[in-house]
């Protein structure tokens, strides 16, 4: 079985965009969750949609660029930026991590 060699994942405008997307799932999700008053594992939720949205948007938009293939690299992003904001992980820990993934080669 050969290794899964995918170019090209994730792009140097993720370590900047990335993080300004995670700080805007923050405070938009903490807005909606005031606004309505939701509690617990619901607030998690909230801003697992929200950084998907946004994460979304900003490809939508071409606000970030993203590796091949198109679909993976976006819900990667959609996950890293709800990881973040949800304060499960920081950036730095995300790409030390995705740097050392041995099926990524730089483009």
């Amino acid at each position: 079985m050969d290794a899964i060699s995918i170019t090209g994942l994730v792009s140097e405008s993720w370590w900047i965009v990335g993080p300004s997307i995670a700080a805007a799932t923050v405070f938009i999700a903490g807005l909606i969750n005031n606004k309505f008053g939701i509690q617990g594992v619901w607030q998690q939720v909230c801003a697992w949609i929200c950084a998907s949205i946004l994460s979304v948007l900003a490809w939508i938009f071409g606000v970030i660029q993203v590796g091949e293939p198109t679909w993976l690299s976006v819900i990667v992003l959609c996950i890293i930026t709800g990881l973040a904001s949800n304060g499960i992980y920081d950036f730095p820990a995300i790409k030390k991590w995705i740097d050392n993934l041995p099926f990524l080669r730089k483009a």
